[in-house]
């Protein structure tokens, strides 16, 4: 009899705002407790990212945040003493305490990001902080100097900011290479994560997550954090809505930002 190999179960949030958002990345904080609450009657351990690529076999969650918004410095210290979580969170540097003019959503709602004295509060709480490259770019796109100075110099400024190691990085919209990969290492960084269901053949710098999106729910989540028979259905329809951020390279390529 074959054993099936075990794969890190790792959960992806970006937005968690009570207002309405016109991007399919908004997961609403009711829901995210509603979420958080399930798991834990469902016997999962919410555990550190580290802790749960350490023994992938253990019943373990980790819990990252993509884009490091600004709501997060409400959001989770009280998910952090309601629900014993340590979360990462991953932010692309160049707009540490500016709007989110990188993203096409921008056009219809403005979504700040984290400044350098709310990073510094919530890591003093045990906040994981990792990269999500500088100017949150598709570093498939770049190569050469440019490539490494995104990786290096986003790097830098957490470890500046937070007086601790930056060993994570979270790709731009999951988009990575062989390239991207090889430099992120060269970087200095131990793991590197994706928008890619995981898989037990994952590279540690190209590591699958389970995104959660604003059309989840419960039962949804439930197929893709035990590999329910609808895993297969969840795995495309995730596929499919990461393809749509694609929209944002193209706003970006128009605006020249």
């Amino acid at each position: 009899m074959t054993t099936k190999a075990a794969v890190p179960k790792i959960l992806v949030f970006h937005k968690s705002q009570f207002r309405f958002s016109y991007s399919s990345t908004n997961f609403s904080p009711r829901r995210l407790a509603k979420l958080l609450a399930y798991l834990t009657q469902e016997d999962y351990s919410l555990a550190s990212v580290d802790d749960v690529l350490a023994d992938p076999h253990a019943n373990r969650i980790g819990l990252t945040f993509d884009d490091g918004y600004d709501h997060l410095r409400e959001r989770l210290p009280a998910l952090m003493e309601n629900y014993a979580i340590t979360p990462t969170v991953f932010v692309p540097t160049a707009y540490i305490g500016q709007p989110n003019k990188w993203d096409y959503s921008y056009v219809f709602q403005t979504c700040c990001h984290l400044d350098l004295t709310s990073i510094r509060e919530l890591a003093d709480l045990g906040v994981e902080f990792g990269s999500h490259s500088h100017s949150h770019r598709p570093l498939i796109r770049l190569s050469g100097r440019k490539l490494c100075d995104e990786l290096e110099t986003s790097r830098k400024i957490l470890e500046d900011i937070t007086s601790r190691p930056v060993t994570k990085i979270s790709y731009p919209f999951g988009s990575f290479n062989r390239a991207v990969v090889q430099a992120a290492g060269e970087a200095g960084y131990l793991n590197g994560f994706t928008m890619h269901f995981p898989t037990s053949a994952d590279n540690p710098l190209a590591i699958g997550r389970l995104p959660v999106y604003g059309f989840d729910t419960l039962f949804s989540m439930r197929q893709k954090i035990s590999g329910g028979p609808l895993y297969s259905v969840e795995k495309m329809k995730a596929g499919l809505t990461n393809r749509l951020s694609r929209g944002t390279g193209i706003y970006r390529w128009f605006t020249g930002r």
